[in-house]
C-alpha cells in the first residue's frame, strides 16, 4: 500500500517538478574551467571549419560549483551552437573566478530588440538556417534550474552571452 501512495504521489507531480527533483539528485562538485576546456574542444572541429580560433580566458585556480555535468555540458554546448552559427568569424570565451563565463563575438546585423529575445522559444534570428530557436531557451531553462543565471547583451555590434553561477558551499564528503 505505501508503494501505491509513493507512485500515486509520484504521478500527481508536474513533469517539470519531476525533472527539477531528479536533476538536484543529479548534482555534484564541477569545475567550471575544465568543463569549458571540454566543451571547446568538442567544438574544435566544427569551429576550425569555420576558420574560428577562440580566444579563451580562463583563470590558473579552479572554479568548483555544484552542478548537474550533464546540464551543464548541454547549456555549454547550446551556447557554442549559437556562436558557431552566427559569429562573423570570432568568438572570445572568458571565465572569471566568481563563477561568470562570457562568450563574446562579433554580430553584424543584430540589434538590441533581436539580441533581448535571443532566449525566448522558438526565437530565431534568421529561420532561414534551420533552427529551431530552443537552444538558448534550453540553456536558460536548465542554467536557472542549477540556481544560475544567464543573458546576453550586445555593445558596439559585439553580442556577448554569459552564464553566471554563484559560490556555494560546497560539501566535501
Amino acid at each position: 500500500a505505501h508503494e501505491l501512495q509513493e507512485a500515486s504521489a509520484l504521478l500527481k507531480v508536474k513533469p517539470a517538478e519531476l525533472v527539477g527533483r531528479m536533476s538536484a539528485q543529479l548534482n555534484e562538485i564541477r569545475d567550471l574551467r575544465r568543463a569549458v576546456e571540454e566543451a571547446l574542444l568538442s567544438f574544435y572541429g566544427a569551429l576550425e571549419g569555420r576558420g574560428i580560433e577562440p580566444q579563451v580566458r580562463l583563470p590558473e585556480e579552479k572554479v568548483e560549483r555544484l552542478l548537474d555535468p550533464a546540464a551543464l555540458s548541454r547549456v555549454l554546448g547550446n551556447i557554442l551552437t549559437n556562436a558557431l552559427k552566427y559569429s562573423a568569424g570570432d568568438l572570445e570565451v572568458t571565465l572569471e573566478e566568481r563563477g561568470r563565463l562570457t562568450f563574446s563575438n562579433a554580430a553584424p546585423g543584430l540589434d538590441p530588440v533581436t539580441a533581448g529575445r535571443l532566449f525566448d522559444r522558438f526565437y530565431t534570428v534568421e529561420a532561414a538556417r534551420n533552427s529551431t530557436g530552443l537552444g538558448l531557451s534550453i540553456a536558460k531553462e536548465l542554467t536557472q534550474r542549477m540556481d544560475g543565471s544567464i543573458g546576453a547583451a550586445l555593445h558596439g555590434g559585439t553580442l556577448t552571452v554569459w552564464v553566471e553561477f554563484p559560490r556555494q558551499e560546497l560539501d566535501r564528503k
